[in-house]
Parts: structure tokens; C-alpha cells; sequence
């Protein structure tokens, strides 16, 4: 029963375990930025795209480290890629003798990508996409103005908020109300008061006007 247990585990696990990319492209591609004429012994840097189905920014935190490979002339030369701003966009730099260079993109666990054949001097000439890029109708663009030189892919992205220009409506401050008129205007009221009150003579009451007549005849 326990071997049957331990058997069963172990298949689930085959399952839901990741096996990485042997073969070609493994279900990711990459595109190449517009470069210029390569001569050899100069210095170029070359942008590229990882593109998960063939259109889709790999987001994976596991995913690893890309370069560029060029083999030819009895060599394999690669140069390891720096991420960029832009999701899923790298950049290295190269430098290559003269000769027919083999371009191939290193993809972390998604495998290599045949990209084409250079010729130093001379230009890239692209290999044929292995498969048509996948994507589902209505995804967000996940780009802003700086995008994959295949962009878009038949199915157009929906548009992102990232290509929308944010312009930001000047906000007017209300005026605050002005308070220390009415400050002003209370204490001259107040002080009229005070010295309506002092100003004012006192009057006697009756019964205090006949008690000092009273006291001023008793006395005579």
C-alpha cells in the first residue's frame, strides 16, 4: 500500500513539476531591434525581445539570463543581454570578426531561437518564425510607444492606458474667505458697547430716592 502511495506521488509530482524547453523556441521567440551594416572588429549594441508564444512579455521571476550566440568560423561567440525598461526587452553589445555568422538566442529554460544569419560585413538575414505568435483577442497592450518590432501580431492588443497621453487639468485653489473683517467688525462692535455701557448715568430706584430724603430730614 505504501509503495502504491509513494508511486502515485511521484507521478502527480511529474504533473505539475515545470520541465525546461529542450527543443528550439520552446513556445518563446525572439525578435531583433532594426540594426545597422556589421563591420567586423566595431562595437554595436543590439536590442532584442523575449516573447513568450511568440508575443507575450515573459513576466516569470524564475526566468533567467538571455544573450546572443553567433557561431561560424569555426567559433561560438555569445554575448550575455541586459533587461531593459521596457517588459521583456534586452540589450548587449558585440563585436564580430568578418565572416557568415549563425544567430541564435539563448532563453533561460525556454531553449534557443534560431533568429537568422549575419554576414559581417553586411546585415541579418532573419530564419522563418517556427510558429505563428499566439494570442487571445482583447489582451491590454502591455507596452507603451516603445514596442516589439513585429508589434502587433494580427490580433491587435487593446489599447493601453500607457499610449494615452496624460495631461493634467490645472487645478484653481479656491479662494479662502476672509475672516479678519468680521474679526474687525466684532471688536468695533464690542468696544461701541463697552462705552455705550459706561457713558450711560445710573438711575435710583424709588424706594432708594425716599430713603435718603428720609435720612436728610431725620438728621436736621
Amino acid at each position: 500500500m505504501t509503495r502504491r502511495i509513494v508511486l502515485l506521488l511521484a507521478f502527480l509530482a511529474l504533473l505539475v513539476v515545470p520541465v525546461p524547453a529542450a527543443s528550439a523556441g520552446g513556445f518563446a521567440a525572439t525578435e531583433v531591434d532594426p540594426i545597422p551594416e556589421i563591420q567586423p572588429g566595431t562595437v554595436y549594441t543590439i536590442g532584442y525581445w523575449v516573447l513568450g508564444l511568440g508575443s507575450e512579455p515573459v513576466r516569470d521571476e524564475a526566468f533567467g539570463d538571455t544573450a546572443l550566440r553567433f557561431s561560424g568560423n569555426g567559433q561560438k561567440l555569445e554575448f550575455t543581454g541586459t533587461k531593459l525598461a521596457e517588459p521583456s526587452h534586452y540589450a548587449t553589445s558585440i563585436v564580430l570578426p568578418a565572416g557568415v555568422w549563425e544567430v541564435e538566442a539563448l532563453q533561460s529554460y525556454y531553449g534557443t531561437y534560431e533568429i537568422g544569419t549575419l554576414t559581417v560585413p553586411g546585415g541579418l538575414t532573419l530564419s522563418p518564425p517556427e510558429y505563428q505568435p499566439m494570442r487571445m483577442a482583447g489582451q491590454l497592450d502591455p507596452w507603451g510607444a516603445i514596442k516589439p518590432p513585429g508589434h502587433p501580431w494580427g490580433t491587435p492588443f487593446r489599447r493601453s492606458t500607457a499610449d494615452v497621453p496624460v495631461v493634467k487639468a490645472a487645478t484653481v485653489p479656491e479662494p479662502e474667505p476672509l475672516i479678519w473683517p468680521y474679526a474687525f467688525g466684532g471688536f468695533v462692535l464690542a468696544g461701541g458697547l463697552v462705552l455705550l455701557l459706561r457713558s450711560r448715568p445710573k438711575r435710583h430706584e424709588p424706594d432708594q430716592e425716599k430713603q435718603q430724603a428720609a435720612f436728610v430730614i431725620g438728621g436736621r
